[in-house]
């Protein structure tokens, strides 16, 4: 007599219906396993909608509305120190005065450097230079016929005119010698030299050195020295008028 081939029995647990959720699961999944298979599957919340587009319309608005008003697009600048001064009585402009000396022309020597020393000899700091050249004659123009720079010991280094330039009423210009340029060492100069066809006030020529190397920042000038001029004598400059002139 054969033994009876017995199949024990499975038995599935199932978890609380509020929290669980019954699945059949694939056909391909169940086949390794005899009888019957369920698959109990959590039951999670549904993914959130989409916003619809009135929705976004909604934020978008709200969030324009925190943006600055127009009230303080309006808001004024302070005002300036000069607001502060008493008013006068409007008056046309007065020539009444003697006029200041006037010259024809004026050969001047300007100081220049290319570098300083720091702390001791053996330690320098390279300088940009800007010579500046203004005109101060509201009406009449000058010619600026030579500017040529010179190094410590007195050598030519180089000019930088090649012809003549005539500088109108109130204008300037300038010459600038770079950083890395140290040619002219720290006894350079530049030697300018103006005319005018008219006597006009003498114009303001100076050099500014200038450099910021790491954190610190260094800047001073130096003035031209007038090395001769053609001047007219005051007294015959305050009988003639601009027109004579």
């Amino acid at each position: 007599m054969s033994a009876e081939r017995r199949v024990p029995m499975t038995t599935s647990i199932r978890p609380p219906r509020a929290s669980l959720k019954r699945s059949s699961a694939p056909a391909g999944a169940l086949e390794e396993f005899p009888g019957r298979q369920e698959v109990l599957l959590m039951r999670f919340p549904s993914p959130p909608r989409r916003l619809t587009l009135p929705l976004v319309l909604v934020l978008v608005g709200a969030l324009c509305a925190c943006g600055p008003s127009d009230r303080d697009a309006n808001i004024e600048p302070p005002a300036s120190h000069l607001d502060s001064l008493p008013t006068a009585p409007s008056s046309s402009p007065s020539n009444r005065g003697a006029p200041t000396t006037r010259v024809r022309s004026q050969t001047l020597y300007v100081p220049a450097y290319s570098h300083i020393y720091v702390r001791d000899a053996q330690r320098s700091m390279n300088l940009a230079t800007t010579l500046s050249i203004r005109n101060t004659s509201p009406d009449r123009p000058l010619v600026l016929s030579t500017i040529d720079y010179y190094d410590s010991s007195g050598e030519y280094v180089r000019a930088y005119l090649d012809t003549p330039r005539t500088l109108k009423p109130l204008a300037s210009t300038y010459v600038v010698v770079d950083t890395d340029d140290i040619r002219g060492g720290v006894g350079a100069n530049f030697i300018v030299r103006w005319h005018a066809k008219q006597p006009v006030a003498p114009p303001v020529v100076e050099t500014l050195m200038i450099t910021g190397a790491n954190t610190q920042g260094i800047s001073f000038r130096s003035a031209a020295r007038v090395l001769r001029e053609e001047r007219i004598p005051a007294d015959t400059s305050r009988h003639r008028s601009d027109a004579d002139l």
